[in-house]
C-alpha cells in the first residue's frame, strides 16, 4: 500500500483556483506531531483553460514556537508550473496559525503568465468571435483573520494584481470594443472577509457547513487603476447519506456582485473547473453572478468513488436579471483517495453544457 501511495504522489495532480494551488487544495498530514516537515515533487494537472500543465512543489510544514504539538501547523509553499499553452505559474501560497489557532493569516504572492478567452460581456456573445488575451501579472493576497467565535472567523484581506495586457487579437473583441481595463492596469483593493467552517473534513467533507462572505474595495488611493467594489457569498452544506453514510449530497450556492468602473478582467464570470463544469472559463461575464450547483458522490470500490453533478448559473448587468438568463450545466466523474489520513481525492470529471459547451478536467480535491 505505501509503494501505491509513492507512485501516486510523484503523479499527483495539483488542482488550480484562479491559476493558483490553494493551501486547501494540498493535502498534509496534521494528524502527526512532527513540528517541522518538508515535501516535494513533480506536479501534473490538466484543464481546458491551460491543456496539460506540470511543474514542481515544495512544502514546508512547521510549528510556530509556542504553539502546542496537537495545532494546525502552518505552511510555506513553493511551486511553478508550464502549460502546453505556453502559460507560465510561479507563486508562493502560505498559512499561518497563531495562539492556538486564535490568528489565521493566509495568502499568496505570485507571478503568472497567462492567456484568457474573451466573448464580450453579458449574454448575447458570438462563439465564433471568441478571442484568447495575453496577460502578465505580480500578484499579492493577504488575508488576516481572527476567531471571533468557535469555528468562525473574521478580519480584512488586501488584493493587488498588476494586470499587463501583451496580447491581443487583431481587430478582435478587445481591440474594437475597448472595455474597461482594455489596456490593462493595477488592481488595488482591500476590505473585510469573514467565514464559518464547520466541515468534518476539508478536503472531502461529509458533513458541516463552509461559509464565505467578503468584500473587496478597489481604489485609486491605494494603487488601483480603477475605482469598483466586488462582493462574494460562498456557502456549501455537506449531507451525509446511506444507512452506513458512505454516500454524500454536497450542495452549494455562490454569488458574486461587483459595481463601479470595473475592468473587464474583473467582471464576474462562469464556467471553469470549480462552478458550472462544461463552460469554458470566462466564456459569460458580467457584473453579477449567481450559480448552485449539487452533486451525488458515492461509493464504488477500494479507493474509487463515483460523482454526478449538475449546476445552473448566470451573468447579467443587473442583480435582479441573474435568474433570466440560466444556463445548465451537468457531468459525472471518478475520485480515487490519494491519501486515507486527510481524505484527498484525484479528482476526473466531465462536464456538458449547452450548446456544445463541454471540459474534461483532472486535478485534485473536489470542486466545493
Amino acid at each position: 500500500m505505501k509503494k501505491i501511495y509513492l507512485v501516486l504522489t510523484f503523479l499527483i495532480f495539483i488542482g488550480i483556483d484562479s491559476h493558483a494551488i490553494t493551501i486547501a487544495d494540498f493535502p498534509t498530514d496534521t494528524t502527526k506531531s512532527k513540528r517541522n516537515s518538508f515535501a516535494g515533487f513533480p506536479l501534473a494537472y490538466f484543464t481546458p483553460e491551460t491543456n496539460w500543465a506540470f511543474g514542481a512543489i515544495g512544502l514546508y510544514a512547521f510549528r510556530v514556537k509556542g504553539e502546542k504539538d496537537d495545532s494546525r501547523p502552518s505552511q510555506v509553499s513553493l511551486a511553478g508550473a508550464y502549460t502546453l499553452n505556453k502559460q507560465v505559474l510561479l507563486f508562493v501560497p502560505f498559512q499561518f496559525f497563531l495562539k492556538e489557532e486564535k490568528y489565521y493569516n493566509y495568502g499568496e504572492i505570485g507571478y503568472y503568465r497567462y492567456n484568457y478567452f474573451y466573448s464580450g460581456i453579458g449574454n448575447d456573445i458570438n462563439p465564433e468571435e471568441e478571442e484568447i488575451f495575453d496577460v502578465n501579472f505580480p500578484r499579492v493576497k493577504l488575508n488576516a483573520l481572527v476567531r471571533v467565535y468557535p469555528k468562525t472567523y473574521a478580519g480584512l484581506r488586501y488584493w493587488y494584481d498588476g494586470y499587463d495586457i501583451v496580447g491581443t487579437k487583431e481587430n478582435g473583441l478587445i481591440e474594437r470594443n475597448k472595455p474597461i481595463g482594455a489596456e490593462g492596469g493595477n488592481v488595488s483593493g482591500f476590505g473585510p472577509i469573514a467565514v464559518f467552517d464547520n466541515r468534518d473534513n476539508i478536503f472531502t467533507s461529509t458533513n458541516g457547513y463552509f461559509i464565505e462572505a467578503a468584500s473587496l474595495f478597489a481604489l485609486q488611493g491605494i494603487g488601483s487603476d480603477f475605482n469598483f467594489s466586488k462582493f462574494s457569498l460562498d456557502i456549501r452544506k455537506f449531507i451525509p447519506l446511506g444507512k452506513e453514510k458512505r454516500s454524500v449530497l454536497a450542495l452549494n450556492a455562490y454569488g458574486e456582485f461587483t459595481g463601479g468602473d470595473i475592468p473587464f478582467f474583473q467582471l464576474s464570470y462562469l464556467g471553469g473547473g470549480k462552478r458550472m463544469r462544461g463552460y469554458i472559463e470566462g466564456r459569460y461575464r458580467d457584473k453579477h453572478y449567481a450559480t448552485l450547483q449539487a452533486e451525488y458522490r458515492f461509493p464504488l470500490f477500494w479507493r474509487f468513488g463515483g460523482v454526478a453533478f449538475a449546476s445552473t448559473g448566470g451573468v447579467a448587468p443587473e442583480i435582479g436579471e441573474v435568474f433570466n438568463n440560466l444556463r445548465l450545466a451537468y457531468g459525472g466523474g471518478i475520485r480515487f483517495l490519494l491519501n486515507e489520513n486527510e481524505g484527498a481525492n484525484i479528482r476526473i470529471d466531465y462536464g456538458v453544457g449547452a450548446k456544445g459547451n463541454s471540459g474534461f478536467y483532472l486535478t485534485i480535491g473536489e470542486a466545493f
